[in-house]
């Protein structure tokens, strides 16, 4: 067997592939670094200047340097080197080792890391020329827009610089069919402020409270962000720089929280609407498939230089987007078997992050294979990612092979319940490019938009021929073993051991998936990701929890703090740690949420918030329905559906007793028409846009809900939230005003951009249902919300932009009318003494008002008899009053129930009679 402490075989090209991804990646280093004014004194600059920037001549022999950016990217390298992996010695292939003389740097070799990343506006060798290609393609200029844009001054169209720029936002531009045309860039109102990564920066501000003309503030806010910049780069380990995969893993967390609010565009009127972060993961990805296409083609000479240069083989099919998608998500997540309830909690909350890993470990598994970096993966969000490669036959016999180990996998592990579908799609530097038709207008589907489509259209056949099972056969199912019965967990699973000692039957999958559950409890935040040569550094212990499965070659363990294990160095030092992730929520000190989102380790946001218990809800006994005093958790521990259920119970008038139904809430929805949207909301996509889009769609869902539910709604449980979709449960009100709040707070994430809404259903339910149950209610309750009309707001797509509760489908535009009526009733309940009785008769008017409006004509004589039976409780209930008195409060009744309520709000106000029933049952 190999010996674990010597460093394991990685794929021969892999950290040559890194080293151009790094120099692609820290191209535009220096536009950070030249905005901060971080080398505004340094000595060397007019000879980089020379160098590396294009010069404009002008009368009487003057002339200028355009994007002096390029000369602050080589001085701002020798800033971070003592951070940086040693990569600019002696190994150092595919560039040159750089030369020093003395202390000051001599005259770098011309294939030099350095000079590759800065001299992309002055290209000259090969590889210089692979990242200048990789930068335009991400970007999407077509050579006259490029050439333009490298002869053209850093300003905007709205008059601002590269200083006093900030970045526009993709989505107040975005527009759904006959939505409206997209205002001119000095008519958009909404940027992002200057900012590290944390859940309020991931918001847009008006343009007035972050953008302005004085250069000076402008430069200070640069300065600050770059000495963060300079100070969070030192916290990634130090054991950890030894390996460049794993270390560049880390820095492109640290990038993200950098630069994720720096343009990185503002000359010749270029939009200043992608960040630094997405510019840089895609040109890295672009580049690293595009040198290892023309390595393995041997075309890596002057020749190869000249035809990218004059574009000549822009229409070779150089890369391969490799898409994979978990399928059966729902029925993996909502299996259910006869101990199920005892676990739920754990169980889906480990179930969730279980997906997030299958996703994780199967990109990073085709990385690996690849010889790839982390940066080659450019989306990965709610079971689905896409990486860049070259379109080489190794690459397509490789992935061929991959297909057939996950499928292999799930096939044994799952039987078919869930898998991971694998499609792939040739594209040429020409497909990402904004083309032009001959009126000179873009075209829809040209260029990367018919790209996009391609990739949609494979994606689409791989998930319809899931398992190969027309060739395979069905053997795999015949083949499973029951002699130990179902798992308790997942009865469809076979067990792989025996109910002993106590411990009922399971398979490893669902014990592992407790596992998660209880680690995550524990505050287990962070995830070691080892090759499966490794297993026996990894020990069980207290601070250290591996887990059973390996997953595609690779084991997993969680850990809490680094220090417990030397910061991982000895598994670093080997090559066999993959990966570290760090999965902690913001932190919940974070009262305003502006506490950068760094720690050290690469961040991924997969985990969710979940409520945990206090420990005193024994002594508020009887506030929860059906929890035995045994059956009370202790503090820190997850908190239960059942104790979650009775949460939104309140003290009766007497204070002796609690009122309020003990229910679930349970919240499931997704953005409305993402697909149209990312297919035509921009006008002019870009491959780059396209993964910033992805990116900040997913951050709604996956950072800032988390750490709104543990500032304001510490009581719901998340599922899975992520992508573009959410499943959350709690208590039921306090689910729906949840539900409210997150429509009001992503209108502003989207800069109130009415195209731009998401759907949810509502559905409430006693504890003690099973999961899948709960689910499937949601699941009905979000169709039917995806079924509203009114009003519409474009007349070629539904509405939808709705919400339905209670079996009761409500534009979002009228649910704050329903919360009114709700407090309106609640008052006429206190000072009118409203009986649950009469409150539960006006159900029946509800639906005749419904009738009516479907065209009965019977069913109008419901204002009368609403009439009727209100004087009638006046005259019954209300006593020693006198007639005028007795006929006010009548008067009130009739018109805020009857006229505001159900004549105005017609089958709505069902919602609001059921939420009033609700708030005041006994149990």
């Amino acid at each position: 067997m190999r010996n674990p402490m010597t460093r394991h075989d990685a794929h021969p090209l892999q950290e040559a592939t890194t080293r151009v991804a790094l120099a692609a990646y820290l191209h535009d280093l220096g536009k950070f670094a030249e905005r901060a004014g971080a080398h505004a004194q340094d000595p060397r600059l007019d000879a980089h200047l020379t160098l590396y920037c294009p010069f404009h001549e002008e009368a009487k022999g003057r002339g200028w340097h355009s994007h002096r950016h390029a000369a602050h990217t080589a001085l701002a390298f020798d800033t971070i080197e003592p951070w940086l992996p040693p990569l600019l010695g002696r190994e150092s292939a595919p560039y040159a080792p750089r030369r020093r003389a003395g202390d000051a740097a001599a005259a770098d070799a011309t294939d030099s890391l350095i000079n590759a990343a800065a001299a992309h506006h002055r290209p000259d060798s090969f590889l210089q020329w692979v990242i200048a290609t990789a930068d335009r393609v991400a970007s999407g200029f077509e050579r006259e827009e490029f050439e333009k844009y490298n002869h053209a001054k850093d300003e905007t169209r709205a008059g601002l610089d590269h200083y006093t720029a900030r970045q526009l936002t993709l989505f107040e531009q975005m527009r759904l069919g006959s939505g409206g045309s997209v205002p001119d860039e000095k008519a958009l109102r909404w940027r992002y402020p200057l900012r590290t990564l944390s859940p309020a920066s991931l918001f847009p501000a008006k343009a007035a409270q972050c953008e302005g003309r004085d250069r000076d503030a402008a430069r200070q806010e640069y300065a600050r962000l770059w000495q963060w910049f300079l100070e969070a780069i030192k916290l990634i380990p130090q054991a950890h720089r030894q390996q460049l995969p794993l270390w560049f893993d880390h820095f492109d967390s640290l990038w993200l929280a950098a630069t994720q609010a720096i343009p990185a565009a503002t000359a010749f009127n270029v939009k200043p609407e992608v960040s630094l972060y997405d510019h840089s993961r895609t040109t890295a990805a672009l580049a690293a498939a595009l040198w290892r296409w023309h390595e393995a083609a041997g075309q890596t000479d002057a020749s190869a230089a000249g035809r990218l240069r004059e574009r000549s083989d822009y229409r070779e099919p150089k890369f391969l987007l490799i898409q994979g998608d978990f399928f059966g998500i729902q029925d993996f997540i909502f299996a259910s078997g006869g101990d199920t309830r005892k676990q739920a909690a754990k169980l889906l909350r480990g179930r969730s992050f279980q997906v997030s890993l299958f996703t994780e470990l199967a990109a990073l598994r085709i990385l690996d294979a690849l010889g790839l970096p982390a940066t080659s993966q450019v989306i990965n969000a709610a079971g689905k990612f896409l990486i860049v490669a070259p379109h080489t036959p190794e690459v397509l016999a490789t992935l061929a092979d991959l297909r057939s180990e996950f499928d292999a996998w799930f096939l044994r592990h799952t039987f078919g319940l869930a898998g991971m579908g694998l499609a792939w799609q040739d594209a040429s530097c020409e497909d990402f490019l904004l083309r032009k038709d001959s009126t000179g207008d873009k075209a829809a589907e040209r260029g990367f938009a018919a790209l996009r489509t391609r990739l949609v259209e494979q994606l689409d056949r791989a998930k319809h021929a899931r398992f190969d099972l027309c060739r395979s056969g069905a053997r795999v199912f015949s083949d499973a073993d029951y002699r130990f019965g179902p798992c308790a967990f997942n009865g469809r699973l076979p067990a792989d051991q025996a109910a002993e000692h106590g411990a009922a039957a399971s398979c490893a999958l669902s014990r592992d998936q407790i596992a998660i559950g209880r680690a995550l409890v524990d505050r287990f935040e962070r995830l070691l990701i080892v090759r499966e040569t490794g297993t026996e550094l990894l020990h069980s212990g207290e601070r250290l929890q591996p887990l059973e499965l390996p997953l595609f070659g690779y084991r997993l363990a969680f850990t809490a703090h680094e220090e417990a294990s030397g910061r991982f160095g000895v598994l670093a030092a080997t090559g066999l740690l993959r990966r570290c992730f760090d999965f902690s929520l913001p932190g919940a000190d974070d009262a305003d949420g502006t506490m950068p989102l760094w720690n050290g380790y690469a961040r991924r946001f997969i985990s969710g918030y979940v409520p945990r218990a206090s420990g005193s809800e024994n002594r508020l006994s009887g506030r929860y329905v059906g929890v035995a005093q045994d059956d009370f958790p202790e503090a820190g521990d997850l908190a239960p559906f059942d104790l979650l259920a009775s949460e939104d119970r309140q003290p009766d008038e007497s204070g002796s007793g609690w009122l309020g139904v003990a229910a679930l809430g349970v919240l499931k929805g997704d953005i409305d028409n993402l697909g149209e949207l990312f297919r035509i909301g921009l006008q002019q996509p870009t491959f780059a846009k396209h993964a910033a889009l992805s990116r900040q769609v997913n951050a709604f869902f996956a950072i800032y809900l988390s750490w709104l539910l543990a500032r304001e709604f510490p009581k719901v449980y998340t599922v899975f939230a992520g992508g573009d979709d959410f499943f959350l449960v709690g208590p039921w009100r306090q689910v729906q005003k949840l539900a409210w709040r997150m429509r009001c707070e992503f209108h502003r994430y989207v800069a109130e951009n009415g195209d731009l809404h998401f759907s949810a259903g509502v559905a409430t339910q006693k504890p003690g249902a099973p999961v899948h149950v709960l689910a499937e209610l949601a699941e009905e309750a979000l169709a039917l919300a995806k079924q509203c009309r009114e009003p519409a707001s474009s007349p070629v797509q539904p509405a939808k932009n709705a919400v339905t509760c209670f079996g009761q489908t409500v534009p979002w535009s009228q649910w704050l009318h329903l919360e009114g009526a709700l407090d309106r009733l609640g008052v006429l309940r206190r000072d009118a003494g409203l009986s649950t009785g009469y409150v539960y008769g006006l159900l029946r008017f509800v639906d005749l008002c419904r009738r009516e409006r479907e065209g009965d004509p019977e069913a109008a004589m419901w204002r009368a008899r609403f009439k009727y039976r209100t004087r009638r409780f006046v005259v019954d209930r209300i006593r020693g009053l006198d007639e005028a008195t007795r006929q006010r409060r009548f008067n009130e009744l009739a018109t805020d129930i009857g006229v505001n309520g159900i004549d105005k709000l017609g089958a709505n106000y069902r919602i609001v009679l059921f939420n009033h029933l609700y708030q005041f049952r006994d149990r």
